[in-house]
């Protein structure tokens, strides 16, 4: 007799608990084992804020950043906004500088970062003699970073969980377990999520809890359901605190308990006062308004940020773009999501299920919030591995490979048709190519394509250096080191700068002229006198890389601070005697004067230093008209 998988919605009610209690424990430390296993931080500053405020008012009793208003506080790239101050704060009406972004992220990981606080509170007792901590200072940016990767990675290991729980109220243990899998660690969950507090990391949580909830609501009666309504709507009201575009899952989902509930939906609508600390703080810092409301001060960063582009064309692109552009195409970077298709084909066919019309409802919102992003520019986001826009998804587009997946294992158990054993052989293989570009993410260093030469929307549909390739590239040099001897290669390192232009091929001589605090493209041509070869920024190359340092010097010659580091990229092998172009785009002081522009040619991160002859060129620095 042919063994046959269980009917949907019953293998929850069949396993015990002692099972699942089990099976939820292997995921759990399975995937904190996974996330922490890179030993290094991938995140921006744009989780400064949120990675700060429970920290802020633990210590100091207060809400406010002013602490930071002088530039104590490090900042890795330097980069900063008006009168000094750090672009993710901002100058609010009360004359306090609050954060940029919504505060739901850092009121749902309170509870953590209450026991990160206590931790350092003990451990600086124990070392110093005194519980004080000086958040502000540069030493405090590495214990910042760490608890700030802890806690997005113990969040996306709880998302995990609850993801689990969800795939076992509708599949079997294998199906749950591979979609799991999936969710887990062949999508940006893995490189994005886990390794900081993105909001993305508290959307996907919330996201599967919300729909464990409803799923559960939709299992029970009575007062259990209304607790669940109430919950739900906890948290969607959080979802909105966290995200403005929430308020959209919102929307939806409450068009939806009211469709099914009527009147029960009553609960609902009162969990969503969970979004009144969010009303609170930002009626207090930006005023009472929908706008302020909504979204405070991340409206405010918007406007300098981003726009809308409402033309085809760049519609068109974008499109294309999140789905196969080589360095941000989802499809490209888990290439398994194209089965969510005919998973989504048989919700679909149950749409008259509780369960499915909640999947269909949330997939609605997906697509409105995909098709405005389509028109959003920047729609490739900033420095991030893929496109971390489309992150918010995952879990409506990773559920529906739970229908495919258990459709194909009942087909193949009954009928044994070959076809169907091969759809699962292939769904397989693009699960291992998914999870390959994760493995390559985490473990290779972070932002290594974005940010050299330099960024351009143009590389974005490059497929001969793409995001995968190189931090693949990356990730093998990082296992096998090209320089195996530093000190004999040093030796050999030669080289010599034989001209310098800029963007449009000008040479840049003595009196080039360039306004104050702007970004400049230059080009350095190179050649290799030693016999020592060159690795250029797209051979993955890190610790050995060859680039070129700009630096202006004063009238003293001393280094004069710019806003972000000047370096100059090579491509490709250089051997002895052949030449190279150097590239990237510079900053400019921010005081006008006449500067010395030394280029040096040095060898990244291999030490000791070799130093060669500098080329120097005079250069006027004007006030900028900006």
């Amino acid at each position: 007799m042919q063994t046959k998988i269980p009917h949907l919605g019953r293998v929850l009610l069949k396993a015990p608990f002692e099972t699942l209690w089990i099976e939820c424990l292997f995921i759990l430390l399975f995937s904190l084992f996974i996330y922490l296993a890179n030993g290094h931080f991938i995140s921006s500053d744009d989780s400064v804020p949120n990675s700060l405020l429970a920290f802020n008012w633990l210590e100091n009793q207060t809400f406010h950043f002013d602490a930071f208003r002088q530039g104590h506080y490090y900042m890795p790239n330097n980069l900063f906004g008006a009168n000094g101050i750090p672009y993710f704060f901002i100058e609010s009406p009360t004359g306090h500088l609050a954060s940029a972004y919504p505060i739901g992220t850092s009121i749902v990981s309170f509870p953590l970062y209450c026991c990160f606080w206590l931790y350092l509170k003990l451990t600086t007792l124990l070392s110093a003699g005194s519980a004080a901590i000086d958040i502000t200072t540069p030493e405090f940016e590495l214990q910042r970073q760490f608890f700030e990767k802890l806690a997005g990675t113990i969040l996306t290991v709880l998302a995990n969980v609850i993801f689990y729980c969800l795939a076992r109220l509708k599949f079997s243990q294998v199906v749950s377990l591979l979609v799991t899998f999936v969710y887990g660690f062949a999508t940006l969950n893995w490189v994005v999520s886990s390794q900081g507090l993105w909001v993305h990391t508290i959307g996907n949580l919330l996201l599967v809890s919300l729909l464990l909830c409803l799923f559960k609501a939709n299992r029970t009666q009575g007062k259990q359901q209304a607790i669940l309504l109430l919950v739900a709507g906890a948290l969607c009201g959080l979802f909105l605190a966290t995200r403005p575009t929430g308020l959209l899952f919102l929307l939806l989902t409450g068009c939806y308990v009211v469709w099914v509930y009527r009147q029960k939906a009553v609960y609902f609508a009162i969990g969503t006062l969970s979004f009144l600390p969010h009303v609170i703080w930002n009626s207090y810092y930006f005023g009472f308004s929908f706008k302020s409301i909504l979204a405070g001060g991340y409206s405010t960063l918007l406007k300098h940020s981003g726009s809308y582009h409402f033309t085809w064309d760049y519609f068109k692109e974008a499109f294309l773009g999140f789905l196969v552009s080589p360095s941000r195409g989802i499809l490209i970077f888990s290439p398994v999501l194209l089965f969510t298709i005919p998973g989504a084909y048989r919700i679909w066919k149950r749409r008259t299920q509780p369960d499915e019309l909640l999947l269909i409802f949330l997939s609605f919102a997906c697509l409105i919030l995909f098709l405005q992003y389509c028109f959003f520019m920047p729609w490739w986001g900033a420095i991030t591995y893929g496109s971390r826009f489309l992150v918010d998804f995952l879990p409506i587009l990773c559920y529906p490979l739970g229908y495919f997946l258990e459709y194909q294992f009942e087909v193949v158990r009954q009928r044994r048709v070959q076809v169907y054993r091969s759809i699962v052989a292939v769904f397989l293989a693009l699960t291992l190519v998914s999870t390959f570009t994760e493995v390559v993410g985490a473990f290779s260093t972070p932002h290594i394509w974005d940010t050299s030469p330099y960024f351009s929307p143009e590389r974005l549909w490059d497929w001969q250096d793409n995001q995968i390739s190189r931090h693949a590239k990356n990730l093998w040099f990082k296992l096998h080191p090209p320089i195996s001897n530093p000190k004999a290669y040093l030796r050999r390192f030669k080289g010599s700068i034989e001209s310098v232009s800029d963007a449009v091929g000008q040479p840049v001589k003595a009196g080039f002229t360039v306004p104050t605090a702007v970004q400049q493209a230059l080009q350095v041509k190179l050649k290799n006198t030693g016999k020592s070869p060159w690795f250029g920024s797209d051979t993955g190359v890190v610790e050995g890389q060859t680039i070129v340092k700009v630096t202006f010097l004063d009238a003293d010659d001393q280094p004069v601070k710019v806003l972000s580091r000047n370096w100059l990229y090579t491509k490709g092998i250089t051997r002895k005697g052949e030449t190279a172009i150097a590239q990237g785009i510079i900053w400019t002081p921010q005081q006008p004067g006449t500067y010395k522009m030394s280029l040096q040619l040095e060898v990244n991160r291999v030490f000791p230093k070799r130093r060669l002859e500098p080329y120097q060129v005079e250069v006027f620095v004007t006030p900028s008209t900006q």
